[in-house]
């Protein structure tokens, strides 16, 4: 996964990357390091991000075509799947 589609994900869901890192059960450093190309996600991390934002929208992701989509769309999904996930955590 590149930086630039994990960064637009965080960005989408209207997360800072400490909270986007608490739902992916990763540090805030390494947010930081896979937004900027340092370091790539493991591979459970991707599945925790794909489990995160939904399965339509991780191919969406994945193919590039998040860019020629209109952005409103797609992250209204993802901050529904996100808040989802926030009140699941909270339980």
């Amino acid at each position: 996964m590149r930086p630039q589609d994990i960064k637009a994900v965080r960005q989408l869901t209207g997360l800072s990357q400490t909270q986007f890192g608490r739902l992916l059960d990763v540090s805030l450093l390494t947010v930081n390091k896979w937004e900027k190309g340092h370091v790539q996600p493991k591979k459970e991390n991707i599945k925790k991000l794909e489990r995160l934002v939904g399965d339509d929208n991780f191919r969406v992701i994945q193919s590039k075509l998040l860019y020629d989509l209109p952005l409103l769309e797609a992250s209204d999904d993802l901050r529904r799947r996100v808040a989802e996930k926030k009140g699941e955590m909270s339980k």
